[in-house]
């Protein structure tokens, strides 16, 4: 397993502290980070630069992730262009935010956006781009929970899973049952860990479904069960990558904690 980070974290980081993104970036590789994970709006804004960074520093990008409103627009054509930017790119796969709760009606909703990961998927196979989804942190997304989650992938054949391990918190589910459930299906991992109070003057919190916070901190130094995810991980075999994430962290912060995260990660044997 190789360590990556979130490029949003990172470029927060180097912007709140003043470094460059090439200084910051080789830095965090003699920490132990070998990958980058990085949007689909940053790329377009950032890639240029990037490609000649990555190039001298000989890193690769783990893959990347976008939104992509198949409920509000369920005939947008926007994931075509999506998946040719990933590939192109040289992104080991690609996950899709796919909508959130818009209309009204839950019903359409959910068949909208069914529809639209049926159709990303498909032509993902044909760019041999895995297609993602995750259990995403809000409160309008109908796969912010773990029954939520499994919806999609029960319906979806060929969708792979982005399993985040701190966003389950929103309901108060338990990270290691979902962990044993979508096991078979993960293509990557977004390690978050979670806290309930901040750690950092300017960290930003998530308000759960029963009005409680929580708040992410350095991976390996919260409440979520991080060092038994990853023995999970050992035990099976799995082939991917994993993914420090950050955001909200406060920006004068997050490259500290960043490099905290990687540091207890190659503590659990990991990079």
């Amino acid at each position: 397993m190789k360590i990556a980070a979130f490029y949003e974290n990172i470029y927060d980081g180097a912007q709140a502290l003043g470094k460059s993104m090439e200084a910051t970036l080789s830095s965090l590789k003699e920490e132990g980070m070998e990958r980058l994970y990085i949007s689909i709006d940053s790329w377009k804004r950032d890639g240029h630069a990037l490609k000649g960074i990555l190039n001298r520093l000989n890193m690769e990008l783990e893959g990347m992730h976008g939104f992509c409103d198949f409920s509000g627009s369920p005939a947008t054509a926007q994931y075509r262009e999506m998946i040719d930017l990933a590939a192109d790119c040289g992104a080991k796969h690609l996950l899709f935010v796919p909508g959130m709760l818009s209309t009204g009606n839950t019903l359409r909703d959910l068949q909208s956006i069914t529809e639209g990961m049926h159709r990303a998927v498909d032509y993902g196979k044909s760019k041999g781009m895995p297609i993602l989804m995750e259990d995403f942190d809000g409160l309008l997304a109908p796969y912010n929970s773990i029954a939520g989650l499994q919806y999609f992938m029960d319906r979806v054949d060929g969708l792979e899973c982005a399993f985040d391990t701190g966003n389950f918190i929103i309901f108060h589910e338990d990270e290691l049952a979902a962990f044993d459930l979508f096991a078979s299906r993960i293509c990557t991992l977004h390690l978050k860990d979670r806290c309930a109070a901040p750690r950092h003057p300017g960290d930003s919190p998530l308000r759960c479904a029963d009005g409680s916070l929580a708040y992410v901190c350095a991976v390996g130094s919260g409440d979520i069960r991080m060092a038994q995810i990853l023995d999970r991980l050992k035990e099976m075999g799995y082939p991917g990558n994993v993914i420090a994430e950050l955001y909200c962290v406060d920006p004068h912060e997050v490259l500290r904690d960043l490099v905290q995260s990687i540091r207890w990660l190659r503590e659990q044997g990991i990079g």
